[in-house]
């Protein structure tokens, strides 16, 4: 094969994933009308508090790098140095006003406010305005300087490269620095494609991207590549031109940028549409999921409960550091994770999964003791197990270490998460929000016991579909 054909292939799937992410004229009127008519009720509404403060639109709408079919609006309100964090809270009751009953307040660095407005999400952020990065009490602060750079540096051509690297991020999945993604995020996309000048030439560098990369457009770190390793210890260092104290990508997962850097090389030995529009998910029927549940041998476990209401950050935030503390606890018990998982619809259902090679385990484990020249730790093995009932075996000498069989206290996982999980589980480091549900409405279910739930609901269907499939959907 020529080397022009490839080239032009790759020219050709370009051109239609853009035709598909540019939003057309009727929906680029909508969202506009829709955040001019939203900023003027909400200034409208601070006016009539005595709050002086400047509303703007922020984020993609503003940079004019957004995707066809995005509702996400970004309502900024700027208030002058002179007011307190305590005012913030002034703000967003006049926040609430505008968003009407269906809105989320959430506290971050700043607290914020998210509503759903006529089909569009939008967040309500309080911050103070500033004229230099080093002014900045919080991150939310700096969000209008970088909007401010963006725009005075893309060009038409520009936009559109910023959306095909974002449609190719949300294709294969790393696209948002939400916590639910840990991914690539708006502005971090903009920069990159700033500084490679292509979507092209960005997967080309991508494909050959090391840890501790650099990627400093100002070159504040010119010649001193090494401070900036030791300042930025993430593996994607990309220094914010605003503010040369703060790395863009730090909130990037490490599998999230190797997915990145995988699909980057794949895409090239596979020029495919489907990176940046892959085929939806078609979920196994009940039966289907369940005999490919019971060809792996293992054993799935499923811990279902209801949603706290919270925004999405803060939701999955709790639910992934759960999920940590889950796992970490099942392995102290002896019980070995193939792997797990978390799913939540963010509105009526959270549930968590860990296959295990078995549900249950031997009755008898082997503890092994302290070495033989450490006296003292000794002292103590011998005085907890000698005569001890749990001891089925020991103590005895095995090389140089004391060794004991004893008696397992769990043999059975759902035992252990019922156990451990009847008070909530915050001892056992289960976030706040998540403990109350598992007070309220924990269930286990083992193997094809979630059947029900899987009929039910297509979202959690398509899931667990996927989960079981294992396989990026961009490979070939």
């Amino acid at each position: 094969m020529s080397r022009e054909k490839p080239e032009a292939r790759i020219q050709e799937i370009c051109q239609k994933a853009l035709q598909k992410a540019v939003p057309s004229g009727k929906e680029t009127r909508e969202t506009l009308e829709f955040s001019e008519k939203i900023s003027r009720r909400l200034d409208q509404e601070l006016k009539k508090s005595g709050i002086e403060a400047q509303v703007q639109v922020e984020g993609s709408i503003a940079k004019d790098t957004w995707l066809a079919g995005e509702k996400d609006i970004d309502l900024f309100i700027l208030l002058p140095k002179t007011y307190r964090r305590e005012d913030l809270v002034r703000v967003l009751d006049v926040a609430k006003k505008v968003a009407g009953k269906n809105y989320l307040e959430a506290y971050a660095e700043h607290p914020y406010v998210e509503a759903k407005i006529e089909g569009f999400t939008v967040d309500f952020v309080p911050c103070f305005k500033v004229e230099r990065a080093e002014e900045v009490a919080s991150s939310v602060d700096r969000t209008p300087l970088h909007t401010l750079y963006v725009k005075s540096q893309l060009d038409l051509e520009a936009k559109n490269q910023v959306r095909l690297l974002k449609r190719f991020m949300r294709g294969i999945d790393t696209y948002g620095a939400e916590i639910k993604v840990g991914g690539f995020s708006g502005y971090l996309c903009e920069l990159l494609t700033l500084y490679y000048e292509s979507f092209v030439k960005l997967l080309k560098a991508a494909s050959n991207w090391r840890k501790g990369e650099i990627i400093d457009i100002k070159g504040y770190y010119k010649g001193r590549e090494d401070e900036a390793q030791r300042i930025f210890q993430e593996p994607l260092i990309v220094v914010d031109p605003v503010d040369k104290g703060r790395n863009v990508a730090s909130a990037v997962r490490v599998d999230k940028l190797n997915e990145f850097v995988a699909a980057s090389r794949e895409f090239f030995e596979h020029p495919s549409l489907n990176f940046f529009y892959p085929n939806e998910i078609k979920a196994l029927s009940v039966k289907e999921s369940a005999q490919t549940m019971s060809s792996r041998g293992s054993a799935f476990i499923f811990l279902k409960t209801c949603v706290i209401r919270a925004v999405p950050d803060v939701l999955w935030g709790q639910l992934y550091r759960s999920q940590k503390a889950l796992g970490k606890m099942i392995r102290q018990y002896g019980f070995v994770l193939i792997r797990d998982d978390v799913w939540s619809d963010e509105e009526n259902s959270s549930i968590f999964i860990f296959e295990l090679p078995s549900r249950f385990l031997p009755a008898v484990e082997r503890h092994i003791g302290p070495p033989i020249e450490k006296r003292e730790d000794c002292e103590m093995f011998l005085k907890k197990y000698s005569g001890s009932k749990e001891v089925l075996s020991g103590p005895r000498i095995e090389g140089n270490r004391w060794v004991v069989e004893r008696r397992r206290r769990y043999t059975d996982i759902v035992s252990l998460l019922k156990d451990k999980l009847k008070d909530g589980g915050e001892s056992i480091g289960i976030a706040s929000l998540i403990s109350q549900a598992f007070r309220s409405s924990l269930e286990v279910w083992v193997n094809d016991e979630v059947k029900e739930f899987y009929s039910k609901s297509i979202d959690f269907a398509s899931f667990l579909t996927e989960h079981l499939k294992g396989r990026a959907r961009w490979l070939q």
